[in-house]
C-alpha cells in the first residue's frame, strides 16, 4: 500500500475527500496535508510537522495544491519535499511560472504558442503609452497572481485604462495589461494530465460579463476537444512546465488563444459537464510516481 499525500493551505475542500476515495477504491491511502503545520527544512532538506512535532516521512508522491493564501510558504514546504526525494505532480519551479501570468506568457512566446499581446510595466503612463502602441482598446488588465476573474479589469477606453492603472499603483498591485480578445465570455478549460489533455469543457459568462469562470457563474457544458485545440494545450502545460494543469483557451476571432494556465485546477465543473474521472486520473498518475509499495 502506498501513502500518497496532497499538499494545501486550504484541507478542508470537498476535492480531497474525492482524492482519498479514489486512493481507497485503488488500494492505497491519501493524506491531506496542512502545509500552514508544516515547516521546510534546509539542512537536511526535510518538513517538520509542528501539530506532531515530529518529521513527515513514508509519502510515496504527493500532489502540491498551492492556492492564494501563503503561497511562497507551502511551496518552501513543497521544495524540501522534493529535495527530500518525494516524487510530486508538478515542480515548485514550474508551479511558480504558473502563477504568474506574465512568467507564463513569457514562456508562451518563447515557445511561439498563441496568446493575447501582453506588457508588463510599473508606471501606469508608462503602461497606457506601451498599449496604445502595440494594441490599443479595449484591453484587459490582470493582476499578475490574479485567479477565478478576480483583479481581471476591462477597459474600454484610455481614462478606464488610466483609473485602473493608478489604483493597481496606489495598491502595491503588480500588473499586465492584454489586448482582449473578441468576442469574449468565452473560454474552454482543458485539463492536462502527464502529456495529456483529458477532455474540455466550455465555460460560457452571464449576459453582460467578459470573464468566462465557473466561480463568477459562468455555464459549464462538456464540449468535443479537437486536435489542434488539444495539442495547443497540451503544449502550453509543457513549456510552463506542468504534469498537471487547468489551460484556459479562449476564442480570438476565428481561431484560439492560450488565456491562462493554471498550476492548481480544479475538477468540480469540470467533471461534472464532462463526466471524466479526474480524482482517479491523478491517483493513477501519482501512482506512477509512488516508489515501489
Amino acid at each position: 500500500m502506498a501513502r500518497l499525500a496532497v499538499l494545501t493551505s486550504k484541507p478542508d475542500l470537498p476535492l480531497y475527500r474525492e482524492l482519498q476515495a479514489a486512493a481507497r477504491a485503488a488500494g492505497h491511502r491519501l493524506s491531506v496535508l496542512n502545509g500552514l503545520d508544516l515547516v521546510a527544512m534546509a539542512t537536511p532538506p526535510s518538513v517538520w510537522d509542528s501539530r506532531r512535532n515530529a518529521p513527515v516521512r513514508g509519502i510515496a508522491a504527493l500532489l502540491p495544491r498551492v492556492g492564494n493564501w501563503r503561497p511562497d510558504s507551502v511551496l518552501a514546504v513543497l521544495a524540501a519535499f522534493e529535495a527530500s526525494g518525494v516524487p510530486v505532480l508538478n515542480r515548485p519551479a514550474p508551479i511558480r511560472r504558473g502563477r504568474d501570468h506574465w512568467r507564463t506568457v513569457a514562456a508562451l512566446a518563447a515557445a511561439g504558442l498563441p496568446h493575447p499581446e501582453t506588457v508588463a510595466g510599473a508606471e501606469p503612463e508608462a503602461l497606457v503609452r506601451a498599449v496604445e502602441a502595440t494594441f490599443a482598446y479595449p484591453c484587459v488588465v490582470k493582476q499578475r497572481r490574479s485567479r477565478m476573474g478576480v483583479g481581471v479589469i476591462r477597459c474600454a477606453s484610455r481614462a478606464e485604462l488610466e483609473a485602473v492603472l493608478d489604483s493597481c499603483w496606489r495598491l502595491g498591485d503588480e500588473v499586465i495589461v492584454q489586448r482582449f480578445c473578441p468576442p469574449g465570455g468565452v473560454s474552454r478549460r482543458v485539463v492536462v494530465l502527464d502529456g495529456e489533455a483529458l477532455g474540455a469543457a466550455e465555460h460560457r459568462a452571464e449576459p453582460g460579463e467578459f470573464r468566462a469562470n465557473a466561480a463568477r457563474g459562468a455555464g459549464v457544458v462538456g464540449v468535443e476537444l479537437d486536435q489542434a485545440q488539444a495539442d495547443l494545450a497540451v503544449a502550453a502545460a509543457a513549456v510552463v512546465g506542468l504534469d498537471f494543469a487547468g489551460i484556459d483557451l479562449i476564442p480570438d476571432g476565428e481561431g484560439w488563444v492560450v488565456g491562462e494556465v493554471n498550476p492548481t485546477p480544479g475538477w468540480k465543473h469540470f467533471a461534472a459537464a464532462t463526466g471524466l474521472p479526474v480524482a482517479e486520473r491523478v491517483v493513477e498518475a501519482l501512482l506512477r510516481r509512488a516508489e515501489p509499495w
